[in-house]
């Protein structure tokens, strides 16, 4: 049967991670990792592997998942494969020390190439940290993903018809130049997120993925070089969501996750804004506090729906993967499965 080079060379990568991986552990004094199975069906489901590792008179059989790279975008939709496949471990070329801690938190075992894992279970307990990554092994992003590139891809992920408009029009929609806007269709081309359909006109190849490495490359690249300040009430018994906001003004993070799911209660409060600060200081009442509660920051977009008071759900869904906080990848998923996904 022909197989495609591309799927071949995926398979390939796949069986490595898994070889390397065990190996790794076979490292270790007293345990054994056996591979029992490859690619195999587990309650309805296709799963990379079989594994088990014995320790002792003691053994541990897993389901598991292997995976290039996992980042902190990855971890809702993980979590939901724990529920319908268990016990399940993720293998990986490269986890983030960030993907790493979340992983922990919620009790999901997983092992990369540079020897760091995590096994839980109650006969078996494993953490190791090496300070070591394969990470200098992964591609090198492109300029679309640079702090002015990821303005412009935000614009074609919540605006997809946007990709055919012209240089000028995204450029002013995104608040950079036009010259970055051609090198963003360009690196995206290259990279295969849009193909040519014709001389005047591109489609989007893998939104999904693409939504991702943004979101990723959101939080590590243009999140922390936005402008923002802390802020708190004047008013101690303030309630925010009582509150109007003036206008080019949003709820964003916890708050607008609170109002969109009604699942998350913020326990702070986060605002984007076009405005100075000065105004939404006045506005809003509030003072400077570096410790405050509020935090407000300054948009990267132009001309948002004025219809809502809200970040669009993908930035709400990027700014919840922003901290290791179960409740907040909670609620991420439910963004995701319900206002997100659909747009991809």
């Amino acid at each position: 049967m022909y197989v495609p080079n591309i799927h071949r060379m995926f398979a390939y990568m796949k069986n490595e991670i898994l070889n390397i991986v065990t190996e790794k552990i076979n490292e270790l004094i007293g345990i054994e990792c056996k591979i029992l199975n490859e690619e195999i069906r587990a309650k309805d489901k296709f799963i990379d592997a079989e594994i088990v590792i014995y320790h002792g008179n003691l053994k541990e059989r897993y389901f598991a998942e292997i995976k290039k790279k996992i980042v902190p975008d990855h971890i809702p939709r993980i979590m939901e494969q724990t529920k319908n496949v268990q016990p399940l471990i993720f293998l990986a070329d490269y986890i983030t020390p960030k993907a790493m801690e979340l992983l922990r938190m919620n009790n999901i075992p997983y092992v990369d190439t540079a020897g760091n894992m995590f096994l839980r279970t109650q006969n078996i307990y494993i953490l190791i940290e090496t300070n070591k990554t394969n990470r200098n092994k992964l591609k090198v992003n492109t300029k679309a993903f640079n702090k002015a590139g990821l303005k412009v891809i935000y614009q074609f992920l919540t605006k997809p018809e946007f990709i055919n408009k012209p240089y000028r029009f995204i450029g002013e929609k995104a608040k950079v130049t036009i010259a970055t806007v051609g090198i963003v269709l360009k690196d995206l081309l290259k990279e295969n997120y849009i193909v040519q359909a014709n001389d005047k006109e591109y489609k989007f190849q893998n939104r999904e993925k693409l939504f991702e490495e943004w979101v990723k490359e959101y939080n590590r690249n243009l999140r922390p070089k936005l402008k923002k300040k802390r802020y708190r009430w004047l008013n101690k018994n303030e309630n925010w969501r009582k509150i109007k906001l003036p206008e080019e003004t949003y709820w964003g993070g916890t708050n607008a996750a609170e109002k969109l799911t009604e699942y998350l209660i913020a326990d702070k409060i986060e605002i984007y804004t076009g405005l100075k600060f000065e105004e939404v200081m006045k506005a809003l009442r509030i003072i400077p506090d570096y410790e405050g509660e509020i935090t407000v920051t300054e948009i990267f977009w132009k001309n948002q729906d004025q219809n809502t008071e809200l970040i669009d759900p993908m930035l709400i869904y990027a700014d919840l993967l922003n901290e290791p906080n179960p409740r907040y990848l909670e609620t991420a998923n439910i963004i995701y499965k319900e206002h997100v996904q659909n747009k991809l």
